[in-house]
């Protein structure tokens, strides 16, 4: 689902304009990820939860250069699902 299908869905099940959709939806994505880069997590609830994480430095193969390389530390976003959605996920089957 692209995001203009999420803001008309959103528009239509809100009952507002899309321009009015999009800056809530803008809002609301800009005050998660302030969250995140300040090193704070939240949870949603029914969805789940976000944190971040840093990825230490570690080897790895570049077959470009065929040779060894050291990747620099790196902040991560984990995501981890609420009980509810994997339930709700679980119970269609293998659709």
């Amino acid at each position: 689902m692209t995001k203009t299908e999420v803001l008309r869905k959103l528009a239509d099940q809100l009952d507002l304009t899309q321009a009015e959709t999009e800056k809530l939806y803008n809002s609301f994505a800009e005050g998660l990820t302030t969250l995140l880069a300040s090193k704070r997590g939240f949870t949603l609830p029914g969805l789940g939860s976000f944190h971040t994480e840093v990825r230490p430095e570690h080897k790895s193969y570049n077959p470009h250069y065929e040779q060894m390389m050291m990747i620099p530390p790196k902040k991560v976003v984990h995501f981890s699902q609420s009980s509810t959605i994997k339930e709700q996920i679980n119970e269609g089957g293998n659709e």
